[in-house]
């Protein structure tokens, strides 16, 4: 397989926190956009800041992948979002981000590699 037929072109796609205690604590499941697929160095800082625990590092991430329907960013320089909402949106985008990179080709020729 040619490596250009894997290339991907990431589009906005809309995230729905509806998780229990959400739901009920503000009515109704929340929603945000971002971006089906990130480059290369975005995706392995948001990883590399969620396994070490560097919380600047994931609010900055946050701050510039948390969306609206016209990818433009929602949270201005002196807003955030409450800490159950900021939470459960780092645990969706982990979640989108993981499946981003996990486009698997099979090999058609030689040995399977294990």
């Amino acid at each position: 397989m040619n490596i250009k037929e894997l290339t991907i072109v990431p589009e906005l796609i809309e995230i729905t926190l509806d998780n229990e205690d959400l739901v009920a604590k503000y009515g109704e499941p929340i929603t945000f956009h971002t971006w089906s697929n990130v480059k290369l160095p975005t995706y392995f800082d948001f990883f590399n800041a969620r396994q070490e625990s560097e919380y600047g590092s994931l609010e900055k991430m946050l701050r510039q992948m948390v969306l609206n329907d016209k990818g433009e960013i929602v949270l201005g320089d002196n807003e955030d979002l409450p800490i159950d909402i900021a939470a459960a949106a780092i645990n969706k985008l982990s979640e989108i981000l993981g499946k981003s990179l996990s486009k698997k080709s099979t090999q058609t020729v030689g040995e399977q590699q294990n």
